[in-house]
């Protein structure tokens, strides 16, 4: 019988891709952290690398039999690390759905900026962690 996941064995990770040429680091924080979902939350999943696309990483996230979703509305249109969705009622009840995931097991958000502190999932983590009260870690 499988176990219910608490608050204990769940993340909310964040990372982000950068200048990064490879998949290795997230690939091993996939299988580290035992993701279970990565969800882009870029306003356009397109990147200066075709590697990272939306369909690239779902393909990839496939192959591991890790879910992928893309979900702009809880992109940026700010282009700064304050976050303004593209529209507020959407992000919300896209936060709604995330935390649903997240209550499955440890999730990944993941955007192009490679620093959190200058990135806007610090604070789409945050607002996630007030729905499911899950600790959040950013991943280098």
């Amino acid at each position: 019988m499988a176990s219910v996941s608490t608050a204990h064995d769940r993340l909310i990770l964040t990372f982000g891709y950068g200048n990064r040429s490879s998949y290795d680091d997230f690939f091993s924080y996939l299988d580290k952290f035992e993701v279970v979902c990565v969800i882009d939350i870029r306003l356009k999943p397109r990147a200066w690398s075709r590697r990272w696309y939306g369909k690239q990483i779902k393909e990839a996230c496939d192959a591991k039999n890790i879910m992928y979703v893309s979900r702009p509305s809880l992109g940026n249109t700010s282009g700064k690390s304050n976050w303004i969705p593209p529209n507020l009622e959407e992000a919300d009840e896209t936060l709604l759905e995330v935390s649903k995931i997240a209550q499955t097991g440890t999730i990944l958000l993941l955007c192009a900026e490679l620093d959190s502190s200058h990135c806007h999932r610090t604070k789409v983590a945050h607002e996630l962690q007030k729905l499911v009260n899950t600790p959040i870690e950013h991943l280098k």
